[in-house]
This record gives C-alpha cells, sequence and structure tokens, in this order.
C-alpha cells in the first residue's frame, strides 16, 4: 500500500474513532452548567492521535492544525469533540483530493539542477500547489543572502515580510521591487499554511517567473 493509501486509511480510522467518542454523550450532572460531555479518555486519546496525524501530513504551521489545536479549549466537552471533527473532515477531503502532494515523493532531486527546476516540473505536472511551497522557499533562501550582504542583523526565525522590509529600508532594491515581493511572500504563506483555495494555478505560474526573475537580477 502507497503511503497516500495509508495516510487516507489513518485519517478514516480516526473520523470512525470519533463517531464513537461522540457516542459517548451524556449531560453534565444536574448541578454543573455547561456543555454536554464525552468520555474523556477516549477524548484525550482521539485527540491526540488526530493531532499528530495533521502536524505529520500538514505540518503544524498548517490551518488544519491550528484550526484544530484551538478547538479543544476543555478536553472531554462534546462541542469540542464536534469541531475537532470538522477539522479532521475538510483535513480528509483536501488530502483525498490531491491538494496536498509531498513534494519529495513527486521529485527526484538529483534529476534536478535546482530548486526552481523542480518547482517547474510540479507546476507542470499539475501540481501547483507544492510548486508555490517551493517557490517560496527559494524567495526566502535568496532574501536571507541578501540580509548577509547587507549586513541586517536577523531573528532565528526571520519573517520574509520582514526580511523584504528591512532590505527596502538598506534600499537593497526599489519599492516596486517590495511590493512584488509582498506579493510573492502572500502566495507562498498561503501555499505553507494549506489555504489552497486562496490562490490559483495562474498566480504560481506568474509566482515562478517572477522568483526565477529575482533571484537572476539581485544574486547573479
Amino acid at each position: 500500500m502507497r503511503k497516500s493509501e495509508l495516510i487516507e486509511k489513518r485519517f478514516d480510522e480516526l473520523l470512525a474513532e470519533g463517531d464513537q467518542v461522540l457516542s459517548t454523550r451524556r449531560s453534565p450532572p444536574s448541578n454543573v452548567v455547561g456543555d454536554d460531555r464525552v468520555d474523556l479518555q477516549a477524548s484525550q486519546t482521539w485527540t491526540t492521535s488526530a493531532a499528530q496525524l495533521l502536524g505529520s501530513v500538514f505540518g503544524r504551521d498548517s490551518e488544519y492544525y491550528q484550526n484544530f489545536q484551538k478547538g479543544f479549549k476543555y478536553p472531554g466537552y462534546y462541542s469540542d469533540m464536534v469541531r475537532g471533527i470538522a477539522v479532521l473532515k475538510a483535513a480528509s477531503s483536501d488530502y483525498s483530493k490531491g491538494y496536498l502532494t509531498e513534494v519529495r515523493l513527486l521529485v527526484r532531486a538529483d534529476v534536478f539542477d535546482d530548486f526552481l527546476e523542480q518547482a517547474q516540473f510540479l507546476f507542470e505536472q499539475g501540481y501547483h500547489q507544492p510548486a508555490a511551497v517551493l517557490a517560496g522557499a527559494v524567495l526566502e533562501d535568496t532574501l536571507r543572502k541578501l540580509c548577509e550582504r547587507a549586513a541586517i542583523a536577523l531573528p532565528s526565525k526571520p519573517k520574509l515580510d520582514g526580511m523584504n522590509s528591512e532590505l527596502a529600508k538598506k534600499n537593497a532594491y526599489n519599492t516596486l521591487v517590495q511590493k512584488r515581493i509582498t506579493w510573492l511572500a502572500d502566495i507562498r504563506n498561503k501555499a505553507a499554511h494549506g489555504q489552497w483555495s486562496e490562490f490559483s494555478s495562474s498566480d504560481v505560474e506568474d509566482m515562478l517567473r517572477q522568483v526565477r526573475q529575482f533571484v537572476t537580477e539581485f544574486l547573479s
């Protein structure tokens, strides 16, 4: 069984287990005001497994993982389980439709000279979402290198927008280039967080062209 099939199978298992947890629904004690409850231990076990799956498949920075975590404020509460299952269903649906594809499974690194060629290959194969992620990584690396050249001190995990702003202040490039980078960074962030519906294939096509142009112009 392929890895993608195993992941889809795990989604199905957890959704079925989630329904079982919901079936333990009960009213709170008569002297307690609040939401209905579900079995606490079963709820916590399910939540841990579901969060692990979302984190490993989509990343802990993804909308899926973050929304899932936000939904569980009170372990053992029925409404929290309902929200968690809704997030897992959305993630399962998007995954099964191919909206998330692991780049490392699609691309053999030794076939390409650089990441942009890999991104272009992904795009041509119809995987514009992971192509945007990869192009965004190239953009981020380029901005880091330009910051080093300009002697700009960076935090341990610099943000694209922050680096872009600092480089513009240092006159590494003009305002028009800064605005272009802001647009590219927005596409990259949406791709990295699984917001697939927020950008189109044509957006990624423009992104690939503009990132290559930016790299050629400023790092050559």
